[in-house]
């Protein structure tokens, strides 16, 4: 089920929605997972799937990245379907749910994709400012990034280990259940172990280059807000009220 998870990765391009504003698109994405928990039409359904085709469209990223995360929670897509079956049997209900899972995910993978982790960490420090007084900013916004970027190491760790255990006779596809879940425990034991090392290794990393917790940092780039980032941010809070209101 984790093969096809890229949410998290970051694809370097040239295209109009990287070189949108970092607090922009966490601002933009703040804004359309608020409208997605109001979906209670079709029209806003229309409404976020074309500003959302029109995101993909312009990131220059290629739409079955986006759709691989899509086909990875198809479990959890299953299991939504099945509760709204048995709990409400009514199929606006069922469509809403699965689109609004879907639209989360889409959206998230706009943000990971077009934006690199110092960007994140600098948009999340921006947004957070006022709050500085009152809570360690800068730390918060570099644990939300770092946690962002494991998902794409824990997957690939995930399938490296599952090729050594098939490597070494390790049944997967097995109906016993017992068979099974020993199968996984000897999956999840060595990504708990790498976890550990990945996390150790990276603070290594942060103290060798003297990052400071706590303190302010400044930014290489200079991230300039644009007229096409108020423009968009007015076009997001258009769709806002119209999903509340209508």
């Amino acid at each position: 089920m984790l093969d096809n998870i890229t949410l998290g990765r970051y694809y370097l391009k040239n295209s109009v929605v990287h070189k949108l504003n970092p607090v922009f698109k966490i601002l933009s994405l703040i804004i359309m997972i608020i409208s997605i928990f109001f979906i209670d039409s079709y029209i806003d359904i229309l409404m976020l799937s074309s500003y959302l085709l029109l995101s993909i469209v312009y990131s220059d990223i290629g739409i079955k990245v986006y759709f691989k995360n899509i086909h990875s929670i198809r479990i959890f897509l299953i299991f939504i379907l099945l509760i709204d079956l048995i709990f409400f049997i009514d199929i606006n209900r069922i469509v809403f749910d699965l689109f609004k899972l879907i639209f989360i995910i889409l959206y998230s993978s706009i943000l990971t994709y077009t934006t690199a982790m110092t960007e994140i960490t600098y948009g999340i420090e921006r947004i957070l400012r006022p709050l500085n007084k009152f809570i360690p900013v800068n730390d918060i916004s570099m644990i939300i990034t770092l946690t962002l970027r494991y998902i794409p190491t824990l997957t690939m760790e995930y399938n490296r280990i599952i090729r050594a255990q098939k490597l070494r006779g390790v049944q997967f596809d097995t109906k016993n259940i017992k068979e099974k879940l020993s199968s996984i425990s000897g999956v999840l034991l060595p990504m708990f172990v790498l976890s550990l090392k990945k996390a150790e290794n990276s603070a290594d990393i942060m103290d060798v280059r003297l990052y400071n917790y706590g303190k302010s940092r400044t930014n290489y780039r200079l991230n300039e807000w644009k007229f096409i980032d108020t423009l968009l941010l007015i076009l997001n809070i258009l769709i806002l009220i119209v999903v509340i209101v209508y």
